[in-house]
Parts: C-alpha cells; sequence; structure tokens
C-alpha cells in the first residue's frame, strides 16, 4: 500500500488533460453567469410602458455579469499563463488545480447574490473572499510547480518566476484591502474594483513579460 501511494505522489504527467478539464470549468462557469439574467415578462397591454423600466431593474445584474466576467476572463488568462511554462504534472498539482476550479465555480453563486444586494456589504465581501481564495491558490499552484525547478524547464527565468509571485500576491491583497474598506464605503470598493479590473486589462492580465529564456 506504501509503494502505490509513493508511486501516486511521484508520478509526473503532461498537463494537457487538466488544462482541459480547467477550460471546460471555465467555459461552463462563465455561461452559468448569464443564466442570471432573465428576460421580463410583462403583459401585452402595458409592454411599452413597463418594457423600459423592466430593464433598468437588469442594470444590477448586468453590472455583476460584466464584471465577474472580465475577472473570470483576466484569471482565466493568468491560468493559461502559468500551465505555458509549467511542463509536467503530478497528483499534488492535480489537487491544487481542483481546488482552485471549486472556487472558481463558487463565482456564480457570489455574483448572483452581489446582483441582488448591490450595495449590501455582505454580497461585496463575500465575492471578494470568493476571488480572493482563487488567486491564493494560483499563486500555490505557481509555487509549487516552480519550487527547485519541480514542475517547470529549469532555464526559467528565477526573477520572473518572482515577479508571477509577487503579481498575484498583489491582486490578492488587493482583494483583502478591498473587504477592509467595504466597512466604511461599498461604492468605494465598487469603482476600484472596475479601475482594477481596467488595469489589468490594459497590462495584459497583470502578467510580468518573460524574458527570451522563458519564451
Amino acid at each position: 500500500m506504501r509503494q502505490i501511494e509513493k508511486r501516486e505522489s511521484t508520478a509526473v504527467f503532461t498537463p494537457n488533460r487538466l488544462e482541459a478539464l480547467t477550460d471546460g470549468v471555465f467555459a461552463i462557469v462563465m455561461t452559468l453567469l448569464v443564466l442570471d439574467i432573465s428576460i421580463p415578462v410583462i403583459e401585452e397591454s402595458v409592454l411599452q410602458s413597463e418594457l423600459p423600466h423592466r430593464l433598468l431593474e437588469l442594470l444590477p445584474k448586468l453590472y455583476s455579469y460584466a464584471l465577474s466576467f472580465i475577472a473570470l476572463g483576466l484569471i482565466w488568462i493568468g491560468h493559461r499563463f502559468a500551465f505555458h511554462f509549467i511542463k509536467r504534472c503530478d497528483i499534488r498539482l492535480i489537487w491544487f488545480n481542483i481546488i482552485f476550479l471549486m472556487f472558481v465555480a463558487l463565482i456564480p453563486f457570489s455574483t448572483s447574490l452581489m446582483a441582488d444586494y448591490l450595495m449590501e456589504q455582505l454580497p461585496l465581501v463575500i465575492i471578494l473572499i470568493n476571488l480572493m481564495l482563487v488567486l491564493i491558490m494560483r499563486f500555490i499552484i505557481w509555487t509549487y510547480a516552480t519550487m527547485n525547478y519541480r514542475l517547470v524547464d529549469r532555464d526559467i527565468d528565477p526573477q520572473f518566476v518572482k515577479m508571477e509571485k509577487l503579481t498575484t500576491i498583489a491582486f490578492a491583497s488587493v482583494a483583502l484591502i478591498g473587504i477592509c474598506v467595504t466597512f466604511v464605503s461599498t461604492a468605494a470598493v465598487w469603482y476600484a474594483m472596475w479601475v482594477l479590473l481596467a488595469f489589468a486589462f490594459i497590462t495584459g492580465g497583470g502578467q510580468p513579460k518573460p524574458d527570451k529564456s522563458g519564451q
């Protein structure tokens, strides 16, 4: 039994299947976000007068949908970016990635809760905790894979590895700071989240640029 456990813990695989699983989960999760937006049912006799108002009522859901969809897109980009350098895969990395996906799969719930109670503190705290846990798992995956070149090639730039860790820690820290700020102003956190997403989008998902040896 111990020999079997030892073989399982030291087995190394190609990461293709793990990437396929991750892509599938992200595709489903991003699709689920839009399912929370329902077409309003209005009687035909009052359709013209009621439709504009009912569509305006959907703005919180559309707002939350756009915010979470872009955030998920950036997280997916970061994950794909990391796995460009992760050349091998073992059972521990698989489990780290599964836990990562578990938190990713919670985002539709967090988004729906946030959309229904847009300016309330607790739903905003919940989605920030959700995003922070996703980023923490992303940090764990990268740290585990790169430690002592465990699952990456030895020609990867150590400075690049360090910058990737710092970038992930920075975004997770911002989420933690956002949780603290919600006790003062939820509106300020909303605006800050959009500014942060815009910054990440403009800078290519917040990814550090590898040198030629990391390409």
